[in-house]
């Protein structure tokens, strides 16, 4: 693509900038939009008593449990099952 460089006089927040429109004036900066709250899939859930929280990733809910200090944290074989299920559905769907 042609330009300014980095390096050249203009100021690098141009450049980014000029680039940004040009991308935008190609059609290349179309974005997906969020999923809403109903949409995201959300099998990992704290056993903590009390808590309900649930989260779509593992990562997520044991960021959740060492943050809140709800226990160990948690394997992924611990929810093998629910993992082959939601590919079954997946496949499905």
């Amino acid at each position: 693509m042609s330009g300014p460089s980095p390096t050249s006089d203009t100021s690098f927040a141009n450049y980014v900038h000029e680039q940004r429109f040009t991308t935008a004036l190609l059609g290349k900066t179309s974005k997906k939009r969020p999923r809403e709250q109903d949409e995201v899939d959300r099998p990992y859930q704290c056993s903590w008593p009390s808590c309900s929280k649930a989260y779509p990733t593992l990562n997520h809910l044991n960021a959740h449990i060492t943050m809140q200090k709800h226990g160990p944290q948690r394997n992924p074989s611990e929810f093998k099952h629910l993992r082959k299920i939601w590919r079954k559905r997946r496949k499905e769907a």
